[in-house]
């Protein structure tokens, strides 16, 4: 797909400037600008749209929820249930590539150049820091993917790019963040009307980096990029993430886009009840005395909490009709509700695993009851409601699989990570071929058309282009 648009705009470039040059004179500039259009952009101009296009993209509803939420058997699906079969929406997979390529990445480093040239470093940290969100959001579930030779097709005439490692991508991953916080720690402003997140507000986005850079790290683990060393720093800093008041998310306010939270659109066209809750989900909870069932789910007509088994090719003459099974709750289907990039509930928890496995500083049971609390309150109940007794690395991954429900590819990431719970059952019907849950997704077929070589370079490298291919952080 990058090949097919970038091809296009060598030569708009060259039509709008035979326009230009076919038609000017002494005065034209005077006489036809358009003050309601105008000629310098603004550096920080495209941040509020940056931020929401990739909000947007990470919970996408065809395949954040459809896929990964259901995958992770938080959600399922009584009707059109072809994902929670393992059947993703292959038009829903391009459009993820496209948007975070062309409409995240691409205008993080327009909006970087921009900013350069206005000697605004906090500007610069912004479009890093979202810029690495995106790539993270790729590779985590793709492998590997384009990330230095990527976007390159005006400055570089290269519409193929390759694909690097999804070592290399981590790594530099970790560069973009390391930059984007001296940036922040540079100086600069950030117009508190474009961030969406925080308001214009520097140290928050400091904190915000660092959390991304910490999660990051948790995330590689188990492989050889992992640094104990930069974890406890991290920790130690201050800067990570470990209130709700430093949480990175934005806030819907309206029912109209672009204003509205994109899982509210199954609400908003009737299809409220084509969702449901997963069965594993429900009867952990269950078992928990967990009270946030009642905020993940609502009660069915006899007002018991059921939650549907993975893919089942009927689910109304399974047992599970829309009727049976519980809708996913309307604090989360709200049109208001907050979408996270990362939040205390996250942090505090992979922190708690930090102190268990590498030694960091700190109590572990302490900062694991604080991503509960983080939790509890951000469903709007209290801190302290729920306090299930600790018991180590086990615990703390039963709490981020828990407390990401609904944030679909962060819940699906830390899953594969932790293998916990280890028990997920495999789909009642699945995809003929897949037996086991899918680990990642295919390729989008425009980048297989127009890329082919490159796709199979990376195929190559990193296993077959499958749905139960591992990616290279994925271990257990």
């Amino acid at each position: 797909m990058m090949k097919k648009i970038f091809k296009t705009l060598p030569f708009m470039a060259i039509l709008g400037g035979m326009i230009f040059a076919t038609s000017c004179d002494s005065d034209f500039e005077e006489i036809n600008t358009d003050p309601d259009r105008p000629t310098v952009i603004s550096e920080d101009l495209q941040l509020g749209a940056i931020e929401r296009t990739l909000i947007n993209r990470r919970y996408d509803y065809f395949l954040a929820n459809e896929a990964a939420s259901n995958w992770v058997q938080h959600t399922s699906q009584p009707v059109y249930n072809d994902a929670d079969r393992y059947f993703p929406r292959t038009g829903s997979i391009d459009n993820l590539w496209i948007d975070l390529y062309i409409n995240v990445i691409a205008d993080a480093d327009e909006m970087y150049r921009l900013a350069e040239e206005a000697g605004n470093p906090a500007i610069q940290g912004t479009a890093l820091t979202l810029k690495a969100v995106a790539y993270q959001t790729l590779t985590d579930v793709f492998g590997n993917i384009p990330f230095s030779e990527a976007n390159k097709g005006l400055s570089d005439g290269n519409y193929n790019p390759k694909y690097d490692s999804q070592r290399d991508v981590y790594a530099g991953i970790f560069e973009l963040l390391d930059e984007a916080i001296a940036k922040f720690n540079a100086g600069g402003t950030i117009n508190s009307d474009q961030d969406l997140i925080y308001g214009g507000n520097i140290s928050k986005w400091i904190k915000f980096a660092t959390s991304v850079k910490f999660r990051a790290m948790m995330r590689v683990s188990d492989t050889d990029l992992f640094s104990a060393s930069a974890i406890q720093s991290m920790i130690a800093s201050g800067n990570l993430i470990t209130s709700v008041t430093d949480n990175a998310f934005i806030s819907y306010t309206g029912e109209s886009s672009p204003n509205i939270n994109p899982v509210y659109g199954i609400a908003l066209n009737s299809r409220q009840e084509e969702w449901c809750v997963g069965e594993s989900l429900v009867e952990f909870m269950k078992a928990e005395s967990d009270p946030r069932l009642e905020v993940y789910a609502e009660p069915n007509p006899d007002g018991e909490y059921i939650g549907k088994p993975a893919g089942y090719l009927n689910p109304e003459t399974s047992g599970f009709p829309r009727a049976y099974v519980s809708n996913i709750g309307d604090h989360y289907m709200a049109s208001d509700a907050e979408l996270y990039f990362i939040n205390a509930v996250q942090v505090n928890l992979l922190i708690a695993e930090a102190i268990e496995r590498f030694g960091a500083s700190g109590d572990a049971a302490t900062y694991f009851q604080a991503g509960i609390d983080a939790s509890l309150e951000q469903n709007g109940l209290e801190p302290g409601d729920y306090t299930p007794t600790y018991n180590g690395l086990q615990s703390i991954g039963e709490q981020l699989w828990v407390g990401t429900f609904m944030q679909g590819y962060e819940s699906y990431a830390e899953w594969r990570r932790t293998d916990i719970p280890a028990n997920l059952p495999l789909a009642i019907d699945p995809q003929p071929g897949v037996g086991s849950i899918p680990t990642r997704f295919t390729y989008p077929n425009d980048e297989v058309a127009l890329n082919g070589e490159n796709v199979e370079a990376a195929i190559a490298e990193q296993g077959e282009d499958k749905l139960t291919t591992k990616i290279w952080w994925d271990k257990n």
